[in-house]
């Protein structure tokens, strides 16, 4: 966050000791780049929206010395943006391309869906010999999906993972600055644990309905505010992204730190409901983002979301992935996995449908026969409901030979749910 005040008293150290040659006092002083300035000057005018706040990631992604400059100029002059530069240079980090997409399944998109699916399983078909264990086998993190992934900083979108906003003081300051300290701890001791304490701060103070100024309140349509809502959780996400790099590791630092990457997407999202002020490249940004958080965990939330936004694309082969993959990812008891099932079939192309429906439904069977099922008598219902839909919609695509089959199947499902 900008501190003018910090910055205009080091500035003024700086030419005062610049000044004190014997040349005489009005003449002018252009003081060679200094880094121990500059990592001042960048922590006072640059690090609210670096979540870094040491400039890392200006390091790391190689961003050449014009761009950094011309990018600090929009906050301090030239002189200090040189003082910036040269504190950048002196930093030790890994060195990464510039336009890296982040955590890009196998570095770069596939071309098309039915090259999707050739890549995952050798032909355009959903193997009809797949069991549930091979599918759960299947890391979504390392499956080549046709969604970019952003990347770091792009100034010409909002694609990327850099917000174009500092936190607000509302976020920071909400519950006596709980998510300010979160974040100072963690920038103090940058652990695992600190981190998750920052970011389950910044996710509590921009969506509490007890702070004024949480722009979060996503079911509140006179309270949400789209726009400010993606940036702050952009700026979230970058400071997990961080420490990944920092730390070298590209392993699950749980549910409460990759979620935030799901609720970039889903602000994207929800924001379609905001005619005045619409969030730019929003099914872009809803289906990378979404599968970000999902791919760390494909148990979590509803697969008509993130499946849903690659459907939005046109991508039926990878939608109905996400739905399978996330059916047999479902913990014990789960009521979603009816939903996946209707999803899948709704979802799947239909020269799929077939396979597509007996795995869903086989799978459903494979729960039941061993008393995995919903407790809850509403959950209950609903999922019949979902199967028969699945039965229905399924019949309508499949070739006749194949009705009787599946309607079989959904009828041992439906039996055994009573």
């Amino acid at each position: 966050m900008f501190h003018p005040t910090r910055l205009s008293f080091s500035l003024a150290l700086l030419l005062a000791i610049g000044c004190s040659d014997s040349r005489g006092p009005m003449d002018p002083v252009t003081p060679p780049p200094d880094p121990a300035f500059g990592r001042l000057a960048f922590e006072a005018s640059c690090s609210g929206c670096h979540a870094s706040r040491d400039g890392f990631d200006l390091s790391t992604f190689g961003f050449s010395d014009t761009t950094i400059i011309r990018r600090a100029v929009k906050h301090a002059d030239s002189a200090t943006a040189r003082s910036i530069v040269a504190y950048i240079r002196s930093l030790s980090t890994p060195r990464n391309e510039e336009d890296l997409r982040l955590f890009q399944p196998k570095g770069a998109p596939i071309a098309s869906d039915i090259d999707f699916a050739i890549a995952l399983f050798g032909r355009d078909a959903w193997p009809a010999e797949l069991t549930t264990a091979g599918l759960a086998g299947i890391d979504p993190r390392t499956v080549q999906v046709s969604i970019k992934m952003p990347k770091w900083s792009d100034e010409g979108a909002n694609t990327d993972w850099m917000p174009d906003f500092p936190l607000s003081e509302a976020v920071l300051t909400y519950s006596g600055g709980l998510a300010a300290g979160a974040i100072a701890g963690y920038r103090a001791a940058p652990t695992k644990e600190n981190l998750i304490r920052a970011v389950t701060a910044l996710r509590t103070a921009d969506r509490a309905a007890a702070n004024p100024g949480a722009p979060c309140l996503l079911e509140d349509t006179v309270r949400v505010r789209y726009r400010e809502c993606f940036e702050i959780r952009r700026w979230t996400s970058t400071l997990v992204a961080i420490h990944m790099l920092k730390n070298g590791t590209t392993q699950s630092l749980g549910d409460q730190v990759h979620d935030i990457w799901w609720d970039v997407g889903n602000a994207a999202r929800k924001s379609r409901a905001d005619k005045s002020v619409p969030i730019a490249n929003v099914i872009d940004n809803w289906a990378s983002w979404m599968f970000l958080g999902w791919s760390f965990n494909p148990a979590l939330h509803s697969t008509s979301y993130t499946g849903g936004a690659f459907r939005q694309l046109n991508l039926t082969r990878q939608a109905t992935f996400v739905a399978l993959r996330s059916e047999v990812a479902r913990p014990k008891n789960s009521a979603s996995v009816y939903e996946d099932v209707m999803n899948a079939v709704r979802f799947s192309p239909a020269a799929w449908t077939s396979s597509v429906a007996k795995f869903g439904l086989r799978h459903l069977s494979e729960r039941l026969a061993v008393g995995d099922k919903p407790t809850n008598v509403d959950q209950l219902a609903m999922a019949v409901t979902q199967v028969n839909t699945a039965i229905n919609e399924a019949k309508a695509k499949v070739p006749l030979a194949d009705r009787a089959t599946i309607d079989a199947m959904g009828q041992q499902v439906l039996a055994a749910l009573k």
